[in-house]
């Protein structure tokens, strides 16, 4: 069932084209990765960085969204590059290069290992099929979800450094990509990639 919400989540994160409905998938997907990549045997103090890690996935990147949302009054729509059946298709291809992947030899012994592709590749695709700076943010706090998903079914031993780093970089990434949006939606809230490439210095 966690895994079938990752799918449908990560799915509908890179089809639809509003900014509302992204926030609830993006909230499924995070929820659903974290669940898998819970440390339930481990102590104490790397189960309290993965709750610090779960608190900037679930609570400050999303309702950070939100108020810039509402403060600024961002449009409801993502931008998408390419038309609906292209976006569709796409997704059809990652699950196929997913379930490819997860036949090969060196991942033939790892359960959830076309689980944690699909998700690092869906989380690229949202950033590479939407135009709206929002959806950039968004899809790169799913690849961090992804990325904690991996390291729990590839390496679910990894030291405690790697965990305090892994929430280091969560909580940076998250601060830094949204004081970002905040200063491009300030200045302009349908601003987009392509305006961004059409500055000049």
């Amino acid at each position: 069932m966690v895994i079938g919400l990752i799918l449908i989540s990560a799915a509908l994160m890179a089809i639809d084209s509003r900014l509302r409905s992204a926030l609830i998938t993006y909230g499924s997907f995070t929820a659903a990765t974290l669940w898998l990549a819970f440390p339930r045997e481990a102590a104490p103090l790397s189960l309290a960085f993965f709750a610090a890690l779960a608190l900037v996935k679930l609570v400050v990147g999303p309702v950070a969204l939100i108020m810039l949302v509402r403060r600024y009054k961002v449009p409801d729509d993502l931008a998408p590059s390419l038309n609906l059946a292209w976006r569709l298709l796409l997704v059809i291809g990652t699950i196929l290069a997913a379930h490819e992947i997860r036949r090969m030899t060196a991942f033939s012994d790892v359960t959830a290992a076309g689980v944690v592709f699909y998700a690092i590749f869906t989380s690229m695709l949202i950033v590479l099929l939407h135009r709206n700076l929002l959806a950039h943010v968004i899809g790169l706090l799913m690849l961090g979800s992804a990325i904690t998903l991996a390291g729990a079914v590839f390496s679910p031993g990894l030291p405690g450094a790697i965990e305090i780093a892994d929430t280091f970089d969560a909580v940076l990434a998250t601060v830094v990509a949204l004081a970002l949006a905040r200063a491009l939606i300030a200045f302009d809230p349908n601003l987009d990639v392509r305006s961004l490439r059409e500055l000049r210095g």
